[in-house]
């Protein structure tokens, strides 16, 4: 008796401490996929790290694709231009390069955060990792 009372509270304390491994969520991948659109403004000086910012005042629209894909379009008010480029995501941090069909000095780049799964800002930059551009956001 004595034994199989032992024995059923050996089991009972076992079955007691085992934990439920419940999958955690995960933040879903595509999260970024889609079109997002916001605004755009300048920093005004040529060293990295500059803070003197200009405000608000260019419009963009961003096209986010599963495979690494970025389309950027530079919606101005007389003339549109479209960039082609490549995002990485780490996190809640996002990384891309994109080059603008038109022009020379067409080359830009950006770190940004997701703020929330539907509000993206950051700075970009004047080439791969420039010195200087500005700041924008972008909403889904």
């Amino acid at each position: 008796m004595l034994r199989t009372m032992l024995l059923l509270c050996t089991a009972i304390a076992f079955f007691a401490c085992k934990k439920s491994r419940q999958p955690q969520p995960q933040q879903p991948s595509d999260v970024i996929q889609g079109t997002w659109t916001g605004r755009y403004g300048y920093s005004y000086g040529n060293q990295h790290g500059d803070t003197v910012f200009a405000g608000y005042f260019g419009h963009f629209r961003m096209e986010f694709y599963q495979n690494g894909k970025l389309i950027v379009h530079d919606v101005g008010a007389t003339q549109s231009m479209k960039a082609n480029g490549i995002y990485i995501r780490n996190g809640k941090k996002l990384y891309a390069r994109y080059k603008y069909e038109q022009g020379t000095d067409n080359t830009f780049s950006f770190h940004a955060t997701l703020e929330k799964d539907d509000s993206l800002a950051g700075k970009w930059f004047i080439g791969y990792d420039g010195p200087t551009g500005g700041e924008f956001f972008v909403k889904r």
